[in-house]
């Protein structure tokens, strides 16, 4: 017998292991099948780990302990939330990782209701009779965009594929090279178009697109698509044709346009310090475009979904088209996208969004607030450990505002770098975790993404990360 042989013979049985009293009470009931697949599923890594070479010769009570440890270490994480809160440190107002935006009480309230009780989604309470879902929200959406209908489907990248494959029917859509964009980890333009099974026919150059290049290469069914880039720049020697002039062409060559406005603005961004360049969706619907889609999670501050404006014709044919049903949101959705627009409709001034009220934050309040937590944390710090309260730049993140920051303060800590990095590995492993910047200055925490309600359970998690009692 070889010594691959004999380490393998030193894996614990499946059935000693839910012998097991620990395992045995796991496995009461209903649950010993997916226990039974989760002892397999342990013992199958362990003996990937031993054909690989991979760790030192071990006794089968050693592979035992360490096979019942990971087991019910597995268990007490599968019978708990998938998800955890986390507390953003980072600055990142609509942090993609970490869920983009915050839904305002009401929203989650509404979303609460809707899912533990029944309602209207279908039914049309003055006839008696099937109604049509959620034509409430979208009558809303148009209100507050000036479009003649609304749709809305799970998200803007859905929204985008669903007006593209409508109006193109397979044939050409023309697109500025400078718009093939990739957003995030998985969505790029070019091969969200190729599913549709139209024909992408690339204009101008990276850096420069005229109106001349559009006109030059219109053939008849084309569709011409616009695509806001609201997660990169160009700068230098530009040229972008202007989505009015866009529609203009259009209509006078009886071509289709299509905008894909990105973030979704409801709100003068610029107002809040931000430069210009997100527009509100009126805008963009005002300027012409025949279809508009947008995201609903991120600069509009809702939940994920995507929102198609424009003609009622047009998002009529839309309603009714056969992929419609494939990408329709779900109550729970629209319950929380219908409170985020009641929300703006209801709004004199600026509407009680998060999103909004994290940058919106002055200066001087951020002040106050870094200070008041670097003073409850101090106490606890570590001797050779260094706090200050310093001047940062936050961002808005979702993919907007791309080039921009808006001014913020920092809780920096420094003290030696490997005590820092394993501070902050603590924090992310804690509940609710905390995640902040960790590079050359030290372990910092941007106070305009951590909520007023959030300051003792960031001094709870740093004290817990620094062994403090």
């Amino acid at each position: 017998m070889n010594d691959l042989q004999q380490r393998l013979r030193q894996l614990p049985q499946i059935s000693a292991l839910l012998d097991d009293p620990a395992v045995r009470e796991l496995a009461a009931g209903r649950r010993r099948e997916w226990v039974t697949r989760l002892v397999q599923e342990t013992i199958d890594r362990m003996r990937d780990r031993l054909l690989e070479g991979k760790g030192p010769v071990r006794s089968r009570a050693e592979l035992t302990a360490d096979a019942l440890e990971t087991i019910r270490g597995e268990a007490r994480r599968l019978l708990g939330p998938a998800w955890r809160r986390v507390i953003n440190g980072t600055g990142v107002v609509v942090h993609t990782n970490l869920g983009r935006s915050n839904l305002p009480d009401d929203a989650a309230d509404a979303a609460r209701t809707v899912a533990t009780r029944t309602s209207d989604l279908e039914y049309d309470l003055e006839t008696g009779t099937r109604g049509h879902r959620g034509r409430g929200v979208e009558r809303k959406a148009a209100l507050l965009t000036g479009a003649q209908d609304a749709l809305v489907v799970n998200n803007n990248a859905a929204a985008l594929w669903l007006a593209v494959r409508m109006l193109a029917a397979g044939g050409p859509v023309l697109l500025s090279r400078g718009e093939v964009v990739a957003i995030g980890g998985s969505f790029r333009l070019h091969e969200i178009l190729a599913e549709t099974g139209c024909r992408l026919v690339e204009v101008g150059t990276t850096n420069r697109t005229s109106l001349a290049d559009y006109e030059r290469a219109l053939e008849p069914g084309a569709v011409v698509l616009k695509v806001h880039r609201s997660n990169f720049t160009v700068e230098g020697f530009t040229e972008e044709a202007g989505l009015a002039d866009l529609a203009a062409l259009c209509r006078e060559r009886g071509a289709r346009l299509v905008y894909d406005a990105g973030s979704g603005a409801l709100f003068p961004f610029d107002s809040l310090g931000l430069p210009p360049g997100e527009t509100e969706l009126s805008t963009d619907v005002a300027a012409g475009a025949d279809l508009v889609t947008c995201s609903g999670d991120k600069l509009l501050g809702g939940c994920q979904a995507g929102i198609i404006l424009g003609a009622a014709d047009l998002v009529g044919q839309l309603r009714n088209h056969p992929m419609r049903r494939a990408f329709r949101v779900d109550k729970i959705t629209l319950a929380a996208l219908d409170s985020v627009l009641t929300a703006y409709l209801g709004a004199k001034g600026m509407p009680d969004i998060p999103t909004l009220a994290l940058l919106a934050q002055s200066e001087d309040l951020l002040q106050e607030r870094a200070e008041a937590l670097l003073a409850a944390l101090a106490p606890h710090a570590p001797g050779d450990w260094r706090g200050s309260v310093t001047a940062g730049r936050a961002s808005v993140g979702g993919g907007s505002f791309s080039n921009a920051s808006v001014p913020s303060r920092l809780v920096l800590w420094q003290g030696p770098h490997r005590d820092l990095e394993r501070c902050h590995a603590r924090l992310r492993r804690q509940d609710p975790a905390v995640v902040g910047r960790m590079n050359q200055e030290g372990l910092a925490l941007d106070v305009r993404t951590i909520l007023p309600d959030e300051h003792e359970l960031v001094v709870t998690a740093f004290r817990r990360a620094w062994g403090a009692k």
